[in-house]
């Protein structure tokens, strides 16, 4: 194909040194390639030498003739730098659709008309010596070929590529931000996974607790000001009080301590003494704003609320009152924020009002 053909001659100039200075470049190695593209080289209505736009760039390459649609800068071999912004200050005085930077082995082709840096506005860059020659020689008529460029279809598929890597990146960027929110918000899924793994393994399944502290521990957040203190997680709620020498309780505006087994059981206990002081506490927890996980509800008129999409979830929750229920496959730092919830929504001070031990 000719344009192999000429991307090899071009390459093996480079090896053996033969381009001296930018003219040599222009010359003899991208006047022979803009030709092979269907460029019209001997008409300079097409292909515009020496074009002036408040100085000059190199080649303006016309459609329809005398109209410019790219802008193409020649450099001598490894002398790119600065490069980019000259064009870019040539492309704002001319709105043209492509620019293209080459010192006859590397070929930059950038969107204008995006947003960003120049980096954030490269399409491709080309390294023909490093690239397999059909390759090289296909990208070149991708984003350079006079038909492709006329039709509009160069600039086109070049817009689309771009704000594809621009929302990869930004994608890549949200990862993190992601990941701390799944392991803030103790995403159902996300323990469940990892506490099945777990099982599998040695045949123990780790406590809530366990699994959120190890997970903290991979985020790059800030530690929350809560401690998650280990606990066993027991199913049954236990409806007395348990003897003075327990520690898991809390006390209400200074009444006797209400002694508990666990803290889960402490969670529910406040729950239902602040639902018998006003019958509308669990609606009005519900439609709490910190209620609300990403996923999921703490606080739901049903299991399938607040483990939504995962049935084999649903046995993680306690009816703490009738038709209300309360997740349970948490650990204790995200119990503790569902009773300060709860606090808030009742209208008590967290620690002054309200104070609890986990």
């Amino acid at each position: 194909m000719p344009l192999e053909t000429t991307l090899d001659t071009v390459t093996q100039n480079l090896r053996e040194g033969r381009y001296p200075n930018e003219q040599a470049v222009s010359v003899a190695a991208v006047v022979p390639v803009l030709a092979d593209l269907g460029w019209d080289t001997r008409n300079p209505s097409a292909v515009w030498p020496e074009y002036s736009v408040g100085g000059r760039v190199d080649f303006a390459l016309c459609y329809p003739l005398g109209n410019p649609r790219v802008f193409l800068e020649v450099k001598a071999l490894g002398n790119l730098a600065g490069g980019d912004e000259q064009l870019f200050g040539y492309a704002l005085t001319r709105g043209v659709q492509m620019l293209v930077l080459t010192d006859g082995r590397m070929w930059s082709f950038y969107l204008p008309g995006e947003q960003g840096s120049y980096d954030d506005r490269r399409v491709f860059r080309l390294d023909i010596m490093e690239e397999k020659r059909g390759e090289a020689a296909s990208i070149l008529t991708r984003y350079l070929s006079q038909a492709r460029v006329a039709s509009g279809a160069a600039v086109e598929e070049a817009a689309k590529e771009l704000r594809g890597r621009s929302s990869r990146k930004l994608a890549m960027k949200t990862i993190r931000s992601a990941w701390d929110a799944l392991v803030k918000n103790e995403d159902p899924g996300l323990l469940e996974a990892i506490s099945a793994e777990v099982k599998a393994q040695c045949h123990v399944k780790p406590e809530p607790d366990d699994v959120v502290a190890f997970l903290r521990g991979l985020t790059v957040s800030p530690p929350s000001s809560v401690s998650a203190t280990s606990a066993a997680v027991s199913t049954a709620v236990p409806r007395v009080q348990q003897a003075p020498g327990a520690r898991a309780h809390f006390e209400l505006r200074g009444s006797p301590p209400a002694y508990f087994r666990t803290a889960q059981d402490v969670m529910v206990g406040v729950l239902q003494e602040l639902a018998r002081r006003d019958s509308d506490f669990p609606a009005k927890c519900h439609d709490h704003p910190e209620n609300a996980g990403r996923r999921r509800t703490y606080i739901g008129r049903a299991p399938s609320e607040l483990y939504p999409g995962r049935p084999d979830l649903e046995e993680f929750s306690i009816e703490f009152v009738p038709g209300w229920f309360v997740t349970t496959n948490v650990s204790n730092a995200m119990k503790e924020r569902i009773v300060r919830m709860a606090c808030a929504v009742a209208g008590l001070g967290y620690g002054t009002d309200l104070k609890a031990a986990w």
